[in-house]
C-alpha cells in the first residue's frame, strides 16, 4: 500500500503510523534532513527515503528520479511506502489543501509496472502540540485503487482523481474522534507512584524537554524530545542501576530497572 497521512507533528507522525503497522513502512522525508552525513545514514537506516521539492532548488528535482525509482523496488517486494500527502509538515488540525502530487504519481507508477498497489488514507489527531502528557487518536480510511480513475485518463487528470478520492477520505478521517478506551486508575490510588515517578525522573526529563523548547523551530519540539528521550532513557535507567549496585546491592539495582518506569507511567496516568 501506499499509505498518505497527513502532517502536523513533524517525525512522530512517521513513528506512530509506522509503529502501528504489521508490515515494514519506508517514509517520504523532506531531503533537507539528509544533509548531514551522519544524520542521513541514520534516517537511511530507518527506512526513509529524501524527496525533494522547488524549495531545495530546481537543480535538486532530478534527484527525485532516483527516489521514485526506490519506491518502485519498495512496492515490487510487497512493503508499504508512506508519504504525507499535505507535503509540509504544520501544527493544524485540519486538512492543508491542495494535496500534492507525490502519492499519485507513484500509484500510478505502480499500476504502470503491473502491481496491484492501492492507497490507503490515514489521519492522526493529538490532544496538544506542546502539553505533557500527550495522546493522540489515528484513523484509517478506506482503501482505494484503480476504480477512482477512468481508462485513457492522461496522467494530470488521473492524478487529480486519486487526489480528489483521498482528500474526501481525509476531510471525514479528520472529523471522527474514537473514544478514550484506555485503563483509568482512580487518582488517589496513583498519588504516591505518581509523586515518586516525579521525583525520580525530574533531572532526567526537565533538560531533555528544555533542550528540546530552545530547538524546537515551528513544529519540531515533540520530535526532538521524544527521540532524546528515546535514545538516552535506557542508559538513564543503567546510570541508576550502576549507583544502587555500588550502594545498596544487586537485587536493588535490577529492581530499578523494572519498577522505574513503571513509576513514570504512574505519573503519566495521574496527571
Amino acid at each position: 500500500m501506499i499509505l498518505g497521512v497527513n502532517h502536523p507533528n513533524s517525525f512522530l507522525d512517521a513513528v506512530i503510523v509506522g509503529a502501528i503497522m504489521d508490515h515494514r513502512v519506508h517514509f517520504i522525508t523532506r531531503s533537507g534532513v539528509f544533509k548531514n552525513p551522519i544524520v542521513r545514514m541514520i534516517l537511511r537506516s530507518v527506512n526513509m527515503i529524501p524527496i525533494y521539492r522547488m524549495t531545495d532548488g530546481k537543480d535538486q528535482l532530478a534527484n527525485n528520479d532516483a527516489t521514485f525509482e526506490e519506491v518502485r523496488k519498495v512496492l515490487q517486494r510487497g512493503e508499504h511506502v508512506l508519504i504525507f500527502v499535505e507535503g509540509f509538515c504544520r501544527h493544524q488540525t485540519t486538512l492543508q489543501l491542495p494535496l500534492k502530487k507525490g502519492a499519485p504519481r507513484m500509484l500510478l507508477q505502480a499500476w504502470e509496472d503491473g502491481l496491484d498497489v492501492t492507497f490507503l488514507p490515514v489521519w492522526v489527531r493529538y490532544n496538544s502540540f506542546v502539553d505533557f502528557p500527550k495522546s493522540f487518536d489515528i484513523n484509517f480510511g478506506q482503501q482505494f485503487g484503480k476504480e477512482v480513475i477512468r481508462d485513457g485518463m492522461e496522467n494530470g487528470a488521473a492524478m487529480m482523481a486519486i487526489n480528489k478520492a483521498a482528500e474526501v477520505q481525509l476531510q471525514q478521517l479528520s472529523e471522527i474522534t474514537n473514544p478514550d478506551t484506555s485503563v483509568k486508575l482512580p487518582k488517589w490510588l496513583l498519588f504516591i507512584p505518581a509523586m515518586l515517578g516525579m521525583v525520580t525522573h525530574i533531572l532526567f526529563y526537565f533538560p531533555l524537554e528544555r533542550f528540546a523548547w530552545k530547538l524546537r523551530g515551528e513544529q519540531y519540539y515533540d520530535s526532538i524530545l521524544f527521540c532524546m528521550m528515546a535514545f538516552l532513557y535506557p542508559f538513564y535507567l543503567i546510570t541508576i542501576a550502576l549507583l544502587l549496585y555500588c550502594f545498596v546491592g544487586t537485587w536493588w539495582a535490577l529492581a530499578s530497572v523494572i519498577v522505574l518506569p513503571l513509576l513514570a507511567k504512574s505519573y503519566v496516568m495521574w496527571k
